[in-house]
Formats: C-alpha cells, sequence, structure tokens
C-alpha cells in the first residue's frame, strides 16, 4: 500500500475517522515496520495523542446539554465545576471585550457562557484536529447564536494558525489546555516554539497540564521543569496555580 492508502485504512475505525490526515501521517511517520505493523502502530500512537479526545460518548453526538458536555468529557470534566474560577483568574485585568483562540480546544467552547457570566464579550476560536468535534461544538454554537466558530486544522501548520490568530481582534488571549503533552510526542520542543511565535501575536498565553492520571487519579512523577523554567526564563507569568487536578500558569511577554 502507498502512504495514501495506509491513512485512509487507519482512518476506517470510527474514532480515527475525523482525525486530520496530515496528523495521522504525521504519527505515521514516526513508526516502522510492515504496512500491517504500521497501521496498528500509528493506531496505537494516536490513542496516545489524542486520549482525551477519542472513544467517548460525547464524541459521538448523544448528548446536547453544554454543562452535562463539560462533565462527561474527558478532556474537561475536571474542570467542570470550575470554570468561572479558573476563567476569573486567567483573564483578571484585561479588557472586557477580548479574543479567546483555543489551541486543540476539543469540547472547551461548551463552556462559553462561563466567559458571560464573568460579562465578556468574548470572539471565541477553537482550534482542533477532530473533526467530530469541530462539526458538534460548531453546531452548538450556531443553535445558540454564540459569538465563536470551531476551525478544523492542524496546530503544526503553524503558518495557519498564526495567520488566524492575526484575523482576531485584540486583545487576544491564547489557550492551551492539556495538549503540551501531545504536541511533544509528536515533535520534542515543538510547544517551545508554537509558544514563542504565538507571543507575538498575543496578549496572554494560558496553558495547562494535568497532574495526576485522568484514569486512576495517581500524581504524576513528572513535573514539566523543562516547561515551566522555559517560561521563566522568556515571560512574564501572571499567575501560576493548580484546580482539581490541572495545573495552570498565565503568562505574557516580558515588558521592554
Amino acid at each position: 500500500m502507498n502512504e495514501k492508502e495506509i491513512i485512509e485504512k487507519i482512518k476506517q475505525r470510527k474514532q480515527y475517522s475525523g482525525i486530520l490526515d496530515s496528523s495521522v501521517k504525521r504519527v505515521l511517520d514516526s513508526v516502522k515496520g510492515d504496512d500491517e505493523d504500521k497501521i496498528k502502530k500509528t493506531r496505537s500512537n494516536l490513542r496516545k495523542v489524542f486520549s482525551a479526545f477519542l472513544t467517548n460518548k460525547v464524541l459521538k453526538g448523544k448528548i446536547k446539554d453544554s454543562k452535562i458536555i463539560l462533565k462527561s468529557h474527558v478532556s474537561t470534566r475536571e474542570r467542570a465545576d470550575f470554570y468561572l474560577e479558573i476563567y476569573k483568574r486567567i483573564l483578571k485585568g484585561l479588557d472586557k471585550k477580548i479574543s479567546v483562540i483555543d489551541l486543540g480546544a476539543g469540547v472547551n467552547g461548551f463552556s462559553y457562557d462561563y466567559f458571560n457570566k464573568l460579562n465578556y464579550d468574548v470572539d471565541y476560536i477553537g482550534i482542533e484536529a477532530i473533526k467530530q468535534l469541530v462539526d458538534l461544538t460548531n453546531s452548538y454554537f450556531n443553535e445558540n447564536k454564540i459569538n465563536g466558530k470551531m476551525i478544523y486544522e492542524d496546530l503544526f501548520n503553524l503558518d495557519k494558525i498564526i495567520k488566524i490568530i492575526e484575523n482576531t481582534e485584540k486583545p487576544r488571549v491564547v489557550f492551551m489546555f492539556k495538549i503540551i503533552d501531545a504536541l511533544e510526542f509528536l515533535k520534542r520542543d515543538y510547544s517551545k516554539e508554537l509558544i514563542l511565535k504565538i507571543s507575538e501575536k498575543a496578549e496572554r498565553i494560558v496553558i495547562s497540564f494535568a497532574t495526576a492520571s485522568l484514569g486512576n487519579k495517581q500524581r504524576f512523577k513528572a513535573q514539566r521543569y523543562w516547561l515551566i523554567n522555559f517560561i521563566n526564563e522568556n515571560f512574564h507569568v501572571l499567575d501560576d496555580f493548580c484546580i482539581s487536578n490541572e495545573r495552570f500558569i498565565v503568562f505574557e511577554k516580558k515588558k521592554q
């Protein structure tokens, strides 16, 4: 089989069908073996990269209520009861009219109502590589007349990501919730490259990462000092806090 045929074969399984071809190819390029080995290993690695987004009833579009979706989906479940506190802290000091660009958004767009509760007027752009989640969230935005849009795009298409950010109004806040590990799995130090590029366009960046496993809640031994040190060396940290097994770091460019 040629590369295109292998990618098509990988995506024949329903849970992988909505993943961008470019994302599948990136994982495929990292494995070796015959065609069947490559298919098996690529699917296995896709599960690692997109584990928080696959094999979930939300992905199948069976739930419509925004609060239930946030509590049901693996990627947002732990923060579902704390959105008001989280958004209050990470947006503190900004104008009430802002643009939020949510990288690897998943179903985080369903938290839009919490912006309203804090009296923020938000232009929301979510960028996501799983089409089912893009379609699901866009349907929610359309049905509820929300000023939001999901874009089906690869976070490794850096020029396109920058263009999307440039097409929003200032001030801009970029969310990077629980995506660092997936980016690093695919390309070492890409998180640093991405953060440096978007920091030229955004007034504020917020990253988060899990501090315990999603399943058994066991605390991670890895502390991600490489990332924390990089942020401390290159940016001004505005806030750093943990809520419900998730650590948030809020930062901006250093003042000249």
